[in-house]
């Protein structure tokens, strides 16, 4: 028992911070450095042993989890409020799921309450019915089967619920106070999907006119500002005859263009089938920032993931890539992948 509460209060300490291995106070550029080469580190082609693949994919899920946070502003503030008051990461599915929680019993305590007023004010307007009535019926003293119908009357019109409501409008507001949760779910369902697509048109724009750019320019020469990087990278052919593995992709093409200072590009790598119809594919757009030796971008696919990517120059035709997912959105493949790269002949 104490080493399962000892366990507990170790897993509950650990911080996004813990998994970078950083301090709480660390710089942007920190955050980055530490979280590339964890990457490098960790990347399940640079494990043997299956279960050391398996270790290693797990870590880099945690490292991506946190690099997602602490890489933007606003999580990370957010973040870091939540741990300044006890808490912990406020997009994980436990605080998400406690806000939820929050959320459903304050709208059962109001729906309660409600109830209790609508209830309140049918037997405040049922008591003085009844009141009224009693009087008419001793000042006028009216014939007992006139005074009973008038009675009943009343009572079908006042008691409301019991019958035919009361104020059909009324109860139809009441109706739509209680229950104002689909509609809500459906309208940010709506402007989800909505944004979504226009990320995804964005993209494809931004990709196509990147490729339709390389194919109508004139092939000749690149100008005298382009970047080091400019030009076809693919797989070497190898040396030796390597196992295939789900973790190591079958092709590799990388079309980048840029001019001092600046970047963008196209990756697209098929990684081995395994039996699936289709063999798994990353592909994505990304633009970003270069020296003479190492560019940085932000990437997206058309399926709403995003990610980081660093290329780093080992000679004018060779050089490693580095790429990894900080938001998986539908990506159902690899989160990361590490290659060497070189340039094809004739570019």
């Amino acid at each position: 028992m104490e080493r399962s509460q000892d366990r507990q209060q170790e897993n509950q300490a650990l911080t996004h911070y813990d998994d970078l291995g950083l301090s709480a106070g660390a710089s942007e550029e920190e955050i980055r450095e530490a979280y590339l080469n964890l990457v490098r580190l960790l990347h399940p082609d640079m494990q043997n042993a299956p279960s050391l693949k398996r270790f290693a994919d797990f870590q880099m899920k945690r490292v991506s989890r946190a690099y997602a946070v602490l890489s933007d502003r606003e999580r990370r503030r957010r973040y870091d409020a939540e741990l300044a008051h006890g808490g912990g990461d406020p997009d994980t599915p436990g605080a998400l799921k406690r806000r939820a929680g929050r959320w459903r019993a304050r709208a059962l305590i109001t729906i309660g309450w409600l109830i209790c007023a609508f209830a309140g004010v049918i037997g405040i307007g049922w008591y003085v019915s009844q009141q009224s009535v009693a009087s008419r019926d001793a000042e006028q003293l009216p014939p007992a089967a006139s005074a009973a119908t008038t009675a009943d009357t009343t009572r079908v019109a006042a008691a409301g619920p019991g019958g035919q409501p009361a104020n059909p409008a009324a109860t139809g507001a009441g109706d739509r106070q209680a229950d104002p949760d689909p509609a809500r779910a459906e309208i940010a369902a709506a402007s989800t999907a909505r944004d979504r697509a226009l990320e995804r048109t964005i993209h494809q724009a931004k990709e196509l006119d990147f490729l339709s750019s390389l194919i109508l320019a004139a092939p000749p020469r690149p100008p005298a500002n382009a970047s080091r990087f400019s030009g076809v990278w693919v797989l070497p052919a190898p040396k030796v005859e390597a196992p295939v593995s789900a973790f190591t992709p079958e092709s590799i093409d990388l079309i980048v263009s840029g001019q001092t200072g600046r970047i963008q590009g196209r990756y697209r790598a098929i990684y081995p089938g395994m039996g699936a119809t289709e063999p798994p594919m990353v592909r994505f757009y990304f633009e970003g920032t270069c020296d003479n030796e190492i560019a940085n971008a932000s990437w997206s696919s058309d399926d709403g993931s995003k990610g980081e990517i660093q290329l780093k120059l080992a000679s004018d035709n060779a050089l490693q890539l580095v790429w990894s997912v900080t938001d998986a959105a539908n990506q159902t493949g690899p989160a990361t992948g590490t290659v060497a790269l070189v340039r094809k002949r004739g570019n």
